[in-house]
């Protein structure tokens, strides 16, 4: 794969799918990016939205990382040189870390960050690493960002149409308990209030919540409406 070398030599673009592309990249803006192919003085201008690129990598600066909106999450102003025999490990976050005898298991990723032996090796989750790139230029894509992100869209959209949901229950609750207490005002309900000091009361109630009953002692519109805690009422016989 002849991107492997030219990475080492010219500007380069991964994608959110891991493919690599050696370019001459002219100008950033904030939806796309602008490049030409690389070794070709003739070819003409290109443009890619940012939204479909991982990483920018620079010959001379630092690397700049984009995440799915095509917001960038990561800008290095130095370059990092990366041995040409080295592993490398790129974190979903952007970090870009050369890699020695690394090993895989099912949930984790280890390596050393140079070739001496005394050095401590690095233990990540794969869930935290996007790719691995290794020398002879083929790769190994640890995380389908494409797919991780439409899954976190479709949470957020559930997530979303569930609150919206309960939301607009509440409002019809609200609605409901509105036009019911309305109704009640107006054509009261005959109940007998059995107080917990054993008073019966024969009433008209117009309105009854958790915490309040309010009612009139005759069906009338002029009648007198009075409140009374429910702290105070034992049962509420209708």
């Amino acid at each position: 794969m002849g991107f492997c070398l030219s990475l080492h030599a010219q500007d380069a673009i991964i994608f959110r799918d891991g493919r690599v592309k050696s370019v001459k990249i002219i100008q950033t803006n904030n939806d796309k990016t602008l490049f030409k192919e690389s070794g070709n003085k003739k070819a003409s201008e290109e443009f890619v939205e940012n939204t479909k690129v991982f990483m920018l990598k620079f010959k001379t600066r630092g690397n700049v990382v984009f995440n799915a909106n095509g917001e960038r999450i990561l800008t290095t102003s130095e370059h990092i040189e990366i041995p040409k025999d080295a592993i490398v490990v790129y974190y979903k976050d952007g970090r870009e870390v050369p890699a020695y005898n690394l090993m895989m298991d099912t949930s984790t990723v280890s390596f050393k960050t140079s070739k001496k032996a005394k050095d401590r090796p690095i233990f990540s989750p794969k869930s935290e690493v996007f790719m691995i790139r290794y020398p002879d230029g083929t790769r190994d894509i640890l995380t389908n960002l494409a797919v991780e992100e439409q899954q976190q869209q479709e949470r957020e959209a559930e997530e979303a149409r569930l609150k919206a949901q309960r939301e607009a229950e509440v409002v019809d609750s609200i609605k409901a308990a509105v036009i019911e207490e309305a109704a009640s005002a107006t054509n009261p309900k005959k109940a007998t209030i059995v107080t917990k000091k054993g008073v019966r009361m024969k009433v008209w109630v117009c309105s009854d919540t958790p915490t309040m009953v309010s009612y009139k002692k005759a069906n009338s519109a002029k009648a007198a409406i009075f409140n009374m805690s429910k702290a105070k009422i034992k049962n509420i016989i209708y």
